[in-house]
């Protein structure tokens, strides 16, 4: 056989076997065929309700939850005490952790200062009014005098914690009281008691130890990698673990310069409003904080579609072409997906119809692009 026949049969050969493997191959060069764009009519995109939006940098908020438990405020601890000695005839607060109203009566002392004092100011008011009846120049002068010693010794009941309304009394009386009443000045509850009835007490020295119970705080322990976003005046909700319907609004005032060794924990106070004096010392809580965490490309949640497997946003190409495309998202905040792959700033995507864009997409056999 010549040569020249038998390359013509070598190439027949050839484009026979190129011919029938060509199908083979075909769905491999697919792939670097133009993506398919979902076209609608900007008519039927305004029916179907679909908008269109900017992806973009924002603040990102973080929700941050921490135990809190409720303690007394340090700061409403007051003592009772008295400015004068004597002997407690009565006690009226007998327990720890008994309850007390502002202006409560909370003890009657006997204190023989005291009924000296009372004396003595009643001598004083009976020379002032007497002197009153003088018209002479001598007598306005003494009237004078006898007005200031009153007042003097007015005053120095005063000094002693004796009530405007026991004095009043004693001027309208103007009789003695063998024994003082000393009142609660504030809500509260007993947190020590440091005397009996019967006992003698020196001036100065503590009765009682009281908390009020008007305004808590609430500590919360706020783990290390937490501890960045936690500032002073952080507003956060404090809700209690029997009563998690029950929100009480509170703003960080101060935060403990020591981390715990054994919690690795930082303190933070919060102190609270105790309405209703729903709020117990060593209740457990749980402190809701909203905080800032930096910028973040985002977009709104109304442009995403999940599916439970993946993420879908439908990109738009101009004139009512749509591109569907997989992306990958972080946290969810505040009506917006963090977007970590997939988008970019300033990529226009559809929002509030996507459920009809992506109908359509499968019924015209149009994949999302794959994530990159």
């Amino acid at each position: 056989m010549e040569r020249s026949s038998r390359i013509k049969i070598y190439a027949m050969t050839f484009l026979a076997a190129l011919a029938l493997a060509m199908p083979a191959f075909a769905d491999e060069f697919d792939i670097f065929d133009e993506q398919k764009l979902l076209e609608i009519k900007p008519a039927i995109l305004q029916k179907m309700g679909v908008r269109l939006t900017k992806v973009k940098y924002g603040d990102s908020t973080k929700s941050i939850k921490l135990p809190g438990i409720v303690n007394t405020d340090e700061t409403s601890t007051f003592t009772v005490n008295t400015k004068f000695g004597g002997w407690i005839e009565r006690l009226y607060l007998d327990y720890t952790g008994k309850t007390v109203g502002k202006g409560a009566k909370i003890a009657e002392i006997y204190s023989p200062e005291m009924v000296a004092a009372q004396e003595e100011y009643l001598s004083f008011l009976r020379h002032a009014n007497g002197f009153k009846t003088q018209q002479d120049s001598y007598g306005g002068v003494f009237a004078d005098d006898a007005k200031q010693l009153a007042a003097g010794a007015r005053a120095r009941l005063k000094y002693w914690d004796m009530s405007e309304a026991q004095i009043r009394e004693l001027e309208r009386t103007g009789k003695t009281r063998r024994t003082v009443s000393v009142y609660s000045p504030s809500n509260g509850y007993v947190l020590a008691k440091n005397v009996s009835a019967g006992m003698m007490v020196q001036p100065g020295m503590a009765l009682f130890t009281l908390a009020s119970t008007d305004r808590m705080w609430v500590i919360a322990d706020v783990y290390e990698e937490d501890m960045k976003f936690i500032r002073q005046g952080a507003t956060a909700k404090f809700t209690l673990s029997s009563q998690p319907n029950v929100a009480f609004d509170i703003k960080a005032d101060y935060i403990y310069p020591e981390v715990s060794p054994n919690t690795r924990t930082l303190k933070v106070r919060f102190p609270v409003v105790n309405r209703g004096n729903k709020l117990k010392p060593a209740m457990y809580g749980d402190i809701t904080l909203n905080v800032k965490s930096g910028k973040i490309l985002k977009v709104e949640e109304d442009a995403v579609i999940d599916d439970g497997k993946r993420k879908i946003v439908f990109v738009s190409k101009g004139e009512g072409k749509f591109e569907p495309r997989e992306i990958v998202t972080g946290v969810k905040a505040d009506g917006f997906y963090e977007i970590r792959r997939g988008l970019k700033a300033n990529d226009v995507v559809a929002r509030g119809a996507n459920f009809l864009l992506d109908s359509e997409a499968q019924l015209k056999g149009i994949n999302p692009v794959k994530v990159q």
